[in-house]
């Protein structure tokens, strides 16, 4: 049997939710899978050596010129409802021929990314074929929709959310990577999901030093990955309690794509170092240079659910690198529940420089915290973000005896 994977963002492309792909499907031989994206990896553009292309046949869909306006997706809301749905009937005939050329047996789709037409096409092309459709569902997909997005002008998000009941009870199967949106889509569609958390290759981290020591005596908290509104208020409260503690040894190390003058608009400013964003096979050596892990999301994002649902990329690779990790989320998001209940972070989860000040000064000085947290973090890794655990559910889904069953 073979599967097609769909997505705006598949690797050697740099996201969480691509490195989430890559692992997940680097224990896949190439005559299993197919991908399918926007981008042409052929072309050599900048951010795609973050990770290495996989072994496997890409297809890149054409952009649809129905709708394309003057660099980007521009419509009055009269007309989008007309070429929104004639877009996804273009593309889901062109994804249809790819996975009738590959003889695929089933098709996963991914949200996320910068394009909302995927999940439709996708769900559209397998009723075409006659194949599965399985919903890999990285954050809400009528979220997506939401706010100043690529279609200009018009609400389209009570169309988005339409579509997503839809796309959702169609659907052979549907992959959450946390507990809280599967509750989450329980709860609102009436849907059942199975978690499968964003895997880690545990083996790029099996040789960790125990201590770390530098003869310089600088206190490094290390970020890895982007920085954007999901995080910014989060960051603030970090420059702040550091500002707060009065040590001039302690410097956040952020290997983003952002700038300083990006960070300073946002108000992120003080003791911090910025790196390249580094490649994928060099995180654990980054990771392991640290003395704190920082794993943030905002107090007061522009989409609240999102966060409260979200499940960083990253979160697998900080649990299994061996360092302390300071969480710093609202109370009631995943992150801080799943921190909290299994004991392998240190939690503030007050919107509060203070408190975070305090937590860092905690996690600084107490050195059988740092070995418990360290501890427990370890066995979650393993537990919920190995490769090869996260690899055997995602096969029992996609494979299971009804998998065969053709598409009503």
């Amino acid at each position: 049997m073979k599967f097609a994977v769909l997505s705006s963002l598949v690797p050697p492309s740099a996201s969480g939710m691509t490195v989430a792909l890559y692992h997940l499907l680097k224990g896949f031989s190439g005559d299993e899978y197919c991908l399918i994206s926007q981008q042409d990896y052929d072309e050599q553009t900048p951010g795609h050596s973050y990770m290495e292309k996989l072994p496997v046949k890409y297809y890149c869909l054409p952009v649809e010129k129905i709708m394309w306006r003057g660099g980007g997706y521009r419509l009055p809301q009269r007309l989008g409802y007309v070429y929104i749905p004639l877009t996804i009937m273009v593309r889901a005939r062109r994804i249809a021929e790819i996975l009738r050329r590959e003889s695929a047996s089933a098709l996963v789709v991914g949200t996320g990314g910068w394009d909302c037409l995927n999940m439709p096409a996708g769900y559209l092309a397998c009723r075409m074929t006659g194949i599965p459709y399985y919903a890999y569902i990285f954050d809400y997909y009528s979220k997506q929709w939401e706010g100043p997005n690529y279609w200009g002008h018009g609400d389209y998000v009570g169309l988005a959310r339409r579509m997503e009941s839809a796309l959702l009870k169609g659907a052979a199967g549907i992959i959450a990577p946390n507990e809280f949106l599967r509750d989450a889509l329980r709860q609102d569609y009436g849907v059942e999901a199975t978690v499968i958390h964003n895997p880690c290759d545990l083996s790029m981290y099996e040789l960790r030093p125990s201590e770390r020591a530098r003869e310089d005596g600088e206190v490094k908290i290390i970020y890895t990955g982007d920085i954007y509104d999901a995080h910014f208020d989060a960051f603030v409260n970090l420059m702040s309690a550091i500002e707060r503690l009065r040590r001039d040894d302690i410097k956040l190390h952020a290997y983003t794509i952002r700038t300083h003058e990006y960070l300073r608009e946002h108000g992120i400013s003080g003791p911090v170092v910025l790196h390249p964003h580094a490649a994928n096979d060099l995180m654990p050596e980054v990771q392991r240079e640290a003395d704190v892990l920082f794993l943030a999301l905002a107090f007061h994002p522009p989409y609240p659910e999102a966060i409260r649902t979200a499940a960083p990329g990253k979160m697998g690779e900080y649990l299994a690198s061996g360092t302390p990790i300071l969480l710093h989320a609202p109370p009631d998001s995943f992150v801080s529940w799943y921190f909290r209940r299994h004991e392998c972070g240190l939690v503030v989860d007050e919107d509060d420089a203070g408190a975070l000040a305090r937590g860092l000064e905690e996690l600084l000085q107490n050195e059988e915290l740092r070995r418990r947290l360290v501890a427990n973090a370890l066995v979650r890794a393993r537990e919920d973000f190995s490769v090869v655990a996260v690899q055997r559910k995602f096969r029992e889904l996609i494979w299971r005896e009804d998998a065969s069953v053709r598409a009503a």
